[in-house]
């Protein structure tokens, strides 16, 4: 029988389901694209060629992408061939919005992306795939390599319901005969089929590999009839690197200069490869599937078949031959004058990892990409190298600026401080404004407002408005940012305005913050485009509006927001801002009682040094005190380890507050009082109304509500806050109506263990007063409350031993109930249950006791417990 197997492409066979899932799935038309996943060697790249050719064929215009390891080093490797040869990458944001502009003049409306290996894409590449994407421009078929670590960017890309996704896993003992019968042109024996499929595990590359193998050894051969394996024993074994190895030796020591280069730089032009192997043997590499050509416009490329095929080559190769290789590279382009733009870029790279050594302006053109990307590791390593190199005022703004990102705030002072005398005095001026941005999340304060006081010009007013914000002086803040609110249009006039929201909180009034916030919203996404992404200033816009919405008491509506936003920045890469938002999040969910959900949040936040000190400092902060209601003593001990001493800054109050619930763990009332009246003082002194909210609230949360009587009178906005305030109010004054109005509040607006706190100190009052009727009704209002608290344990709750649900209704109670709460009568429920109407009486009266009410037109205030 004639062998029809080929070293190339074999038929794709198989796959019919895959293929017809895709084409479903391209015809919707919310469909962003379709991306497969699988194993080493399941088929990716092939299945996503014949989806490529379908949509191709159908009229789309289309351009394939390749990454790998040499195209991941290097901001925006992979997808460099998309940039205009006249667009300026020294602003990402300016530079991938013309990419954008450009793409549908050069490949039409209806343009695919074909990017392979997508788990191997740099950090910039990646964002600008995901703008393209988000905008419609393009469409895109992807492989991505199961197991294989993904960038949150990539995560981003694959995760939305408009990205239909296809996983291949390995071939069935089925699905493998038909793919070998497709191959080898005819039937194989069962003993055959079984062999070749237990050697390979089904894996697709292991199955071609073992084929060919066998084929070119004489093992695998057929005399008319099927084929079969001469020996039980397949030669060599199933792993995938000795089978490439053992191949790709085959093709001798000239194919393996190629073959080496190609390992390191990834895609080179044809020319480059000719360099260092001939034509005939390159047609051999890409007839045998080794290597495949690629023609791009007037430019041909080639690269490695299968990505593992250069991870078996550079294994391989020593550090100095690695060098070697990249130098020669280097030189080769830059004899060809380094045309295009990737050009430049891979040269930097390139000779950095193999001399340590690189042109600075290009290093730092390749670090700015990686920034805007959030991929701070590679933007570090470039930044810093072009730092080493040339340590001027532009190199030090680079490096120190990705410092500084990176929580490394005694070197990026470092890198400053020794750059400060070589530089001019526009130089100066940017180089002290990054020091002072560093000062401030350093927590170095007052040397930050120091520098700032001697200065008068905008940008350092607005500077100086935050300092007195994280130092909890909110009057003083907008005394520095109310004047230049005036600049319409200009961004120094946005951050004003977003500034003196934020103070408006934390004067306790949110009211205020809201009003001077409206106009902002309305051009919020703008804004971020405009200043490439989020920033520290304009990151404040929705936190500070999500922080007020919460201080007017609409929980829902600030936990959905904050969600929102949070999975925005996950999205987008951005981790600093996504952890923001958590711990943003994370006091909504305290609010509502969802205590484990807020432990498990700040956890990382509070533990590890990634983030700026006063961030880091309200997590430890909130830890502390999720572990004392939770009754965690030891995890309690460590936070309170981690935590630093009260300073002068905005989170004193509530580092004091972390304090007093620590002291009340350990029964400490003396303490308690001390450190709450020290926060309450400070907070009344310094004019910060929410903070004073806080701790008079925690006051009577914590069994000291006398102590609160000179705070208690405060003139903020909004029910809720004078609500908090009410409860210690309520508790020291006796007053059980203004109590159960507080309970009643608190529970209306979804604040769980605020209500429950305040519905069992009503259920106290009224068993000190021998009301055992309204006494159980408060205490399962408690109860009902309580149960979505995740195990919460506060003084009011643990001092009444509320259970965690209520006293529970029996079947036909509940039955009863059901029925009369509809407005039925007790002689119509009597007549359709068979009982008589005294009996359903007995039964209505044993329910009120247990929910605390006396007639059924308070049905409605307990029907959560019914």
């Amino acid at each position: 029988m004639e062998t029809r197997v080929s070293h190339g492409l074999w038929p794709l066979t198989a796959r019919e389901v895959e293929l017809e899932a895709f084409s479903a799935a391209w015809a919707g038309n919310t469909c962003r694209g379709v991306v497969i996943f699988g194993a080493a060697g399941t088929g990716k790249s092939r299945l996503a060629e014949a989806c490529f050719d379908r949509v191709v064929a159908k009229g789309w215009k289309g351009q394939r992408i390749v990454a790998s390891a040499a195209t991941a080093v290097t901001p925006l490797g992979a997808l460099a061939a998309l940039v205009p040869p006249n667009v300026e990458l020294s602003d990402p944001v300016v530079a991938f919005a013309q990419v954008k502009a450009s793409l549908p003049a050069r490949l039409g409306r209806q343009s695919v992306l074909w990017v392979d290996d997508m788990h191997l894409l740099d950090a910039a590449s990646a964002v600008l795939l995901r703008q393209l994407l988000e905008a419609g421009v393009v469409r895109l078929v992807g492989t991505i390599r199961t197991g294989e670590p993904l960038g949150t960017i990539v995560a981003a890309i694959t995760g939305p319901d408009s990205m239909f996704r296809i996983d291949l896993g390995n071939l069935s003992r089925k699905r493998c005969e038909s793919v070998l019968q497709a191959a080898l042109g005819g039937p194989l024996s069962q003993r055959t089929l079984q062999q070749l499929h237990k050697a390979s595990g089904g894996n697709l590359l292991y199955l071609r590999e073992l084929t060919i193998g066998a084929l070119n050894e004489g093992n695998l051969v057929s005399d008319g009839g099927p084929w079969e394996l001469n020996r039980d024993s397949l030669s060599g074994t199933p792993r995938l690197a000795e089978l490439i190895r053992a191949r790709l030796d085959a093709y001798g020591a000239s194919a393996g200069a190629v073959l080496e280069l190609l390992a390191v730089c990834g895609a080179v032009s044809m020319p480059d490869a000719l360099s260092a192997s001939s034509l005939q043997e390159l047609e051999g590499l890409e007839e045998a599937g080794i290597v495949q050509v690629a023609v791009d416009h007037r430019r041909t490329t080639i690269r490695f078949a299968h990505p593992l095929y250069a991870e078996t080559v550079v294994s391989g190769l020593s550090t100095q031959r690695r060098q070697q290789l990249l130098l020669q590279q280097v030189e080769r382009i830059e004899a060809h004058g380094a045309r295009r733009r990737e050009d430049a870029l891979q040269i930097a790279t390139w000779r950095l990892s193999a001399t340590g050594t690189a042109d600075p302006d290009l290093l730092l053109e390749a670090a700015a990409l990686a920034r805007h990307a959030g991929d701070y590791a590679q933007a570090v390593g470039l930044a810093g190298a072009a730092w080493r190199e040339r340590p001027d005022p532009a190199a030090a703004l680079g490096y120190a600026s990705v410092l500084i990102e990176l929580v490394r705030h005694d070197e990026a002072e470092r890198v400053l401080q020794e750059t400060m005398g070589k530089a001019d005095v526009s130089e100066r001026a940017a180089l002290e404004e990054l020091q002072v941005r560093n000062a401030i999340l350093r927590g170095n304060l007052l040397e930050a407002q120091n520098i700032l006081e001697t200065r008068c010009d905008p940008q350092s007013r607005l500077s100086l408005g935050m300092v007195f914000y994280f130092r909890g002086r909110f009057h003083e803040t907008l005394d520095c940012v109310r004047s230049l609110e005036g600049e319409a249009g200009s961004a120094t006039a946005t951050d004003a305005a977003i500034f003196a929201g934020a103070a408006f909180s934390g004067l306790g009034l949110p009211d205020n913050t809201r009003r001077v916030l409206a106009p902002l919203r309305r051009d919020m996404s703008e804004s971020k485009e405009d200043q490439g992404g989020i920033s520290l200033v304009s990151d404040f816009l929705e936190g500070a509006d999500a922080y007020a919405v919460w201080c007017q008491g609409y929980l829902d509506s600030a936990e959905a927001t904050l969600s929102r936003l949070y999975d925005e920045a996950v999205a987008k890469g951005e981790i600093e801002v996504a952890a923001k938002r958590a711990l943003s999040l994370a006091e909504v969910y305290l609010e509502k009682g969802k205590v484990r959900s807020v432990a498990k949040i700040v956890h990382s936040i509070a533990t590890q040094a990634v983030h700026w000190d006063l961030f880091t400092q309200y997590a430890q902060a909130l830890a502390v005190i999720c572990a004392v209601v939770l009754n965690r003593a030891e995890d309690a001990q460590r936070y309170l380890r981690l935590l630093p001493p009260p300073g002068d800054n905005v989170e004193a109050c509530y580092n004091r507050i972390a304090r007093a619930w620590f002291a009340q763990q350990r029964c400490d009332k003396a303490q308690v009082t001390s450190l709450l009246v020290e926060a309450a003082m400070e907070a009344r002194d310094l004019g910060q109304g929410s903070h004073s909210v806080w701790v008079v609230h925690a006051m009577g949360r914590m069994g000291v509500a006398e102590a609160a009587a000179p705070f208690w009178e405060l003139d903020v906005q909004g029910e809720y806050l004078n609500s908090c305030l009410a409860y210690t109010r309520a508790i020291a004054c006796k007053d059980v109506t203004l109590l159960q109005q507080v309970a009643e509040y608190f529970s209306s607006v979804g604040a769980n263990l605020y209500a429950a706190e305040a519905f069992a100190e009503v259920s106290q009052w009224y068993t000190r007063r021998g009301d055992p009727r309204r006494a159980a009704a408060a205490q399962n209002r408690a109860a009902a409350r309580l149960a979505h608290c995740e195990g919460a344990l506060t003084p009011p709750l643990g001092h009444l031993e509320i259970p965690a649900t209520a006293t529970p209704l029996t079947a036909r109670e509940r039955e009863i109930c059901m029925l009369a709460m509809t407005g039925t009568p007790s002689k119509e429920i009597a007549a359709s249950l068979f009982i008589s109407p005294r009996t359903v009486d007995n039964h209505l009266q044993r329910a009120y006791t247990k929910l605390g009410i006396s007639h059924r037109r308070r049905f409605a205030e307990v029907a959560e417990q019914i």
